[in-house]
């Protein structure tokens, strides 16, 4: 699996990178990883604006990339680690829903082969 960090308008720490790590990048392997099959993961975290200071300021985006199919998420937080758990929820969902469909298309191609 490929996997890229990326950090806008704000430094990218190792704790950052440690947390993205335990995470994102763990559940995406726990989840969906299987061997040969070709897996990108982008992740870009940062804040929105410059000279903003409160509310809802850090952004948090993942692009999953599985074949040909691109699975996405994107969460705001009032904090970098609040950001990252909502895109880390939200990917879960895409991730589960995704699955979901390659296995009810397997079924539903196995049934028309059964009926013939």
């Amino acid at each position: 699996m490929k996997v890229s960090l990326k950090g806008t308008n704000i430094a990218l720490l190792e704790s950052t990178r440690e947390y993205v790590d335990r995470k994102i990048v763990r559940m995406v392997e726990k989840l969906l990883i299987r061997e040969g099959e070709a897996v990108a993961l982008d992740i870009e975290v940062g804040k929105t604006t410059k000279h903003h200071r409160a509310g809802k300021i850090f952004r948090a985006e993942a692009n999953l990339s599985v074949g040909r199919t691109l699975l996405r998420a994107e969460a705001l937080g009032e904090t970098l680690n609040e950001a990252i758990d909502l895109a880390e929820d939200e990917l879960k969902q895409e991730i589960k829903k995704f699955k979901e469909k390659r296995r009810t298309m397997l079924l539903k191609d196995a049934r028309k082969i059964k009926g013939r």
